[in-house]
């Protein structure tokens, strides 16, 4: 009969998770998609301008470059925005169409500025200024520098963003990890959780990176905090309600329903969801391919899990701890989260702040999150194998 009861559970488990992995792969699926007419024409422009540099005809080459820069700035696509512009303003300055060039070298700079590349930035601004000083010799060039200092603190800001979104990832992966570490689970059901935890991010990425449209949607998102403050506060509410229904089970009748409230801490809330969805996007705004986005995302959600559900079960082990340690577990993450609740009003004025977080260098933002998994990593291997080594000695002991 137990045996019956732990296999409709678990079927219970897998059809949630069926149910809910569509959600969050449907999000995705919503970014729009720029028309197939339009591409096709930016391409021929492409083309014909290409044409026109071979027979030397730059002016006109530099204006359809522009054209085509225009329709980049338009999409919010900084990147290549600011190459059209410097190739159009490289154009008009072999033809000594200094003021054209000006122009569109000014405009890059205010793309790399958008993607906080600050000394491509004031490259631009400076070949601008120069341009328009041959044609306006009294041109002031004196806003370059402060612009410049503009860019740098928010390049610092966008970076601080982004190490608090990765954290943001560990403080969700955590919450399933000490889920599945209190609740009576097998390996292979733990593996399962992890695994889950790698494929949506994974899956959400991918469909990024071939979609499109990370910055509408962080712009979304970021303009939702009173949605997913209402989210927040229901998860928070359950998991304080099913905390203390687990403790009280266990403490009056021993009865271990772990398996089931468990669910609540290892399923992935609709801000936890969110909070996948924006890591994604901010790292392919930073310009990381959407396969490494996805595995170094992903990677940081079954790392954590994995390696905190096994290092808490060993933990759990030598102290004992009864089933009713998940509803203390869980009574803990609904007060963390009313914290959260309670504090994230005091920042919401940073939203006002026009953060822009493309173009920070990767390497400085993950170089630490990288060395951490590795870190993670190693424990766990030593961990596990120090356990088998003892084991091993244990069994030569009795069998001496």
């Amino acid at each position: 009969m137990r045996n019956e009861n732990k296999w409709i559970v678990s079927k219970r488990s897998v059809i949630l998770m069926c149910i809910l992995l569509p959600l969050f792969l449907i999000a995705p699926l919503m970014v729009p998609v720029h028309g197939k007419a339009e591409d096709a024409d930016t391409e021929d422009l492409k083309d014909y301008a290409e044409k026109l540099v071979s027979l030397k005809n730059h002016k006109n080459a530099g204006i359809l470059y522009q054209k085509i820069a225009v329709r980049y700035n338009n999409e919010s696509d900084w990147s290549n925005a600011s190459c059209y512009y410097v190739l159009a303003g490289d154009n008009f300055v072999t033809v000594k169409e200094y003021e054209l060039a000006a122009a569109t070298f000014l405009k890059a700079g205010n793309c790399y500025h958008e993607l906080r590349d600050c000394e491509n930035a004031s490259l631009y601004y400076d070949k601008g200024a120069e341009l328009y000083k041959t044609t306006y010799p009294e041109y002031d060039s004196t806003w370059i520098e402060e612009k410049i200092e503009q860019c740098k603190e928010r390049s610092l800001i966008s970076t601080l963003l982004i190490v608090g979104i990765l954290l943001a990832t560990i403080k969700f992966s955590s919450k399933t990890a000490f889920g599945c570490a209190f609740a009576t689970l097998r390996k292979r059901e733990i593996l399962a959780v992890a695994s889950f935890y790698f494929a949506v991010p994974f899956t959400m990425s991918i469909l990024l990176g071939k979609f499109g449209g990370a910055y509408e949607f962080v712009n979304i998102l970021m303009n939702s905090w009173v949605i997913l403050g209402l989210m927040h506060l229901i998860i928070a509410l359950f998991l304080l309600v099913l905390g203390l229904y687990t403790v009280k089970k266990w403490v009056r009748s021993k009865k271990d329903i772990t398996r089931k409230t468990f669910i609540l801490m290892a399923i992935p809330c609709p801000v936890c969801g969110a909070t996948m969805f924006i890591a994604c996007a901010l790292l392919i705004i930073l310009g990381m391919s959407s396969v490494l986005v996805g595995l170094l995302v992903g990677g940081i959600f079954f790392a954590t899990i994995i390696g905190l559900t096994f290092g808490i079960r060993e933990l759990k082990e030598r102290k004992n701890l009864s089933p009713s340690s998940l509803g203390s577990v869980m009574t803990f993450f609904g007060l963390l989260y009313f914290l959260s609740l309670l504090l994230i009003p005091a920042y919401l004025p940073v939203k006002d702040m026009e953060i822009n977080i493309a173009s920070v260098p990767a390497s400085d933002v993950i170089a630490g999150m990288l060395f951490m998994l590795v870190m993670i990593a190693v424990g766990f291997l030593k961990q596990t194998f120090e356990k088998s080594l003892i084991k091993k000695r244990t069994k030569r002991k009795t069998e001496g």
